[in-house]
């Protein structure tokens, strides 16, 4: 176990998206706490916890096709690499869209 892993991505959703599927992602949804203010979750998983902020919401223009996107840093406290991948795997499958 490692005292915090710190991670960087950009998933292509908005703000209201994130909000509403990150609640899925954990068991116990009513320990989440979403500070709106300032673009924060946190919550505890298995034996730590995790923070994710996200920066601004942005846009991206792929000729008539808008895409909106949102960066974000996920800070793991207090959990093994296995179970940060163990979140991971829970998030990527929340998150992903339809397509190929």
């Amino acid at each position: 176990m490692t005292d915090s892993i710190e991670l960087k991505r950009d998933i292509a959703v908005t703000h209201d998206e994130f909000y509403r599927l990150i609640i899925k992602t954990i068991i116990d949804n009513h320990l989440l706490k979403i500070d709106l203010e300032n673009a924060n979750v946190s919550f505890p998983f298995l034996n730590g916890h995790v923070n994710i902020n996200l920066e601004n919401q942005l846009t991206r223009k792929i000729a008539s096709l808008t895409i909106h996107h949102t960066p974000m840093t996920f800070v793991f406290h207090g959990l093994a690499k296995d179970e940060v991948d163990a979140y991971l795997q829970k998030f990527n499958t929340t998150f992903h869209k339809g397509g190929g």
